[in-house]
């Protein structure tokens, strides 16, 4: 019976290693650090990965109240949560996406309570969701899991990794925000630029007319048509976002 029961200790000490990174990225990943993703699932989630996960990894004898031991947990959950970070700049780019279009078709007011962004415009809301069902379109939930099995064959438990090389590398993807975000408003800004070039001509051709109760519907009119227009163009773009995600997140850790 003590036989027993120490091996039970055991698996329960070394299995926490592997479900500390595994609970670090649950908690910030896409899609699953929503709060309607309730914490007893995330939970059950993590414990199922790390039962999963567990035959397949070499989890080394330690002791988690050591020093040694509480330096390599601190390491668990700093991977987790910069593979999660990692993923969550594409909600990022989205997000600023969504504000330029609401600053240019004249929306930038409509504001809306997004459980996973807090107070955002009504577009920035409308492209998560939208990026969210080509995430789950593509099998990114399913990617996610297995960029979790790998990330113990890059960075095996007790690994010993450059802390600033993954910093620099993680920051230097986060510009990322910026750059997806234009990307995928800029073909939209550009016409609401001449929408209102146009406006602006017509105002001053013809001084009686009112801006406001003309200009306004028409920019908002001219906005949501060039956006159902353009969300072929905009699917292709967050996809694309999501895979470089994925691979910047995986090469991130090679060679570290």
């Amino acid at each position: 019976m003590d036989i027993i029961i120490d091996d039970i200790v055991n698996l329960l000490a070394t299995g926490l290693i592997p479900m500390l990174r595994i609970s670090a990225m649950i908690i910030a990943a896409p899609l699953i650090s929503l709060d309607v993703v309730s914490l007893p699932i995330r939970i059950v989630l993590a414990i199922v990965l790390t039962w999963v996960i567990y035959p397949l990894i070499e989890v080394p004898n330690l002791n988690p109240l050591s020093s040694e031991g509480m330096l390599i947990l601190v390491r668990e959950m700093f991977v987790g949560i910069a593979i999660a970070v990692t993923l969550q700049v594409v909600n990022g780019a989205l997000i600023l996406a969504g504000q330029a279009l609401s600053m240019s078709m004249g929306l930038g007011m409509a504001q809306i309570m997004d459980p996973s962004a807090g107070t955002v415009p009504v577009l920035s809301s409308f492209l998560i969701i939208f990026s969210t069902l080509i995430f789950m379109s593509f099998g990114g939930h399913s990617l996610l899991f297995f960029l979790i099995l790998q990330s113990f064959e890059f960075v095996p438990i007790g690994a010993v990794f450059d802390l600033d090389a993954v910093t620099l590398k993680v920051m230097a993807w986060t510009s990322m925000v910026f750059l997806g975000g234009i990307l995928i408003a800029m073909p939209i800004m550009l016409t609401m630029l001449l929408v209102n070039l146009c406006l602006g001509i017509v105002t001053r051709s013809a001084p009686a007319l009112n801006i406001f109760a003309v200009g306004f519907p028409a920019m908002i009119l001219a906005g949501l048509a060039l956006l159902i227009i353009n969300l072929t163009n905009i699917a292709h773009r967050t996809e694309w976002l999501w895979v470089e995600a994925f691979t910047t997140a995986r090469d991130i850790w090679i060679g570290v």
